[in-house]
């Protein structure tokens, strides 16, 4: 099992999936931030006066960690990144729950409407978080190492 994880076939698959979907999500935030912005501020975690910069630079970053994965230029600090923001997620989903909110998680925002956030959404977030496990302990490219 050990070897299956650490296979490089198993590293390039959980990078192009996480990358792909970080990719997948992020850009159309970026079409869109002042919606994505809106929609963030319904979690009621972020003060108002910097829910903008949050709906300007979250897309940004989410785009970025997936291009960087998928390429596989900097896996460790790439996936490193999409695991940070998979428990920012997962926390801020967490606490609308609780608190009883029923918001859009704007997670897929515009490309599946507004999703309701669910229970399903931790579970699926957590999932996540644990395939981002695999780039962050056992990297791999399909960039060739450079000989010293």
């Amino acid at each position: 099992m050990l070897r299956a994880l650490r296979h490089p076939i198993t590293g390039a698959l959980c990078r192009l999936f996480l990358g792909g979907v970080f990719i997948y999500t992020g850009v159309p935030k970026l079409l869109h931030p002042a919606e994505f912005a809106r929609l963030a501020s319904g979690y009621r975690i972020i003060h108002p006066e910097l829910v903008n910069l949050f709906g300007i630079t979250m897309p940004w970053v989410e785009a970025l960690a997936g291009v960087l994965l998928v390429i596989g230029i900097l896996p460790r600090s790439s996936a490193l990144v999409i695991a940070g923001l998979l428990a920012m997620f997962i926390a801020g989903a967490f606490l609308a729950l609780v608190r009883g909110l029923h918001i859009s998680c704007g997670c897929f925002f515009p490309l599946l409407g507004e999703d309701r956030l669910t229970w399903k959404l931790v579970i699926r977030d957590s999932i996540m978080l644990t395939i981002a496990c695999q780039p962050l302990i056992w990297p791999s490219s399909f960039i060739p190492r450079r000989r010293e």
